[in-house]
């Protein structure tokens, strides 16, 4: 295992430089608790969990449409990065909760990511919009 992914698996907020990617090839959505998607089979995500492009402490989170670039922006960033850090490990899950702002100055903190993991690899994440109630569960 990369020195990265254990830091972001034992819970550190001080990771080593680099970065992991977590490849989705399913997702369901969830709106308060409810499943109302169903499988979403061949909807292709990746997350990418890395080192603070900002520098200081934490991560950034960034979810890619792996289907193909968006029309309309010319890329495939499915959820824009967002700052992130360690709030509470739980055996084979490590939870993640956005801090700061954007450059509008729009909160992080309506953001989470739940890493499911084997404690060598990741299995599967969560990815909580707190403000909307939704949560978008990737999976394998």
């Amino acid at each position: 295992m990369n020195s990265f992914l254990n830091d972001l698996l034992s819970g550190s907020n001080h990771p080593a430089d680099g970065f992991v990617e977590f490849l989705s090839s399913d997702h369901v959505r969830y709106q308060n608790k409810v499943n109302v998607s169903g499988h979403n089979h061949n909807c292709h995500r990746k997350v990418r969990i890395e080192k603070s492009i900002t520098g200081g402490e934490g991560y950034t989170v960034t979810i890619f449409n792996e289907d193909g670039i968006h029309p309309m922006w010319g890329n495939n960033v499915q959820m824009s990065p967002k700052r992130m850090h360690v709030v509470r490990m739980v055996e084979e899950c490590v939870e993640l909760r956005g801090f700061g702002t954007d450059a509008m100055g729009f909160p992080f903190n309506n953001y989470g990511m739940t890493v499911y993991h084997n404690g060598s690899r990741i299995i599967r994440c969560v990815l909580h919009m707190f403000e909307r109630g939704v949560d978008l569960e990737y999976l394998q």
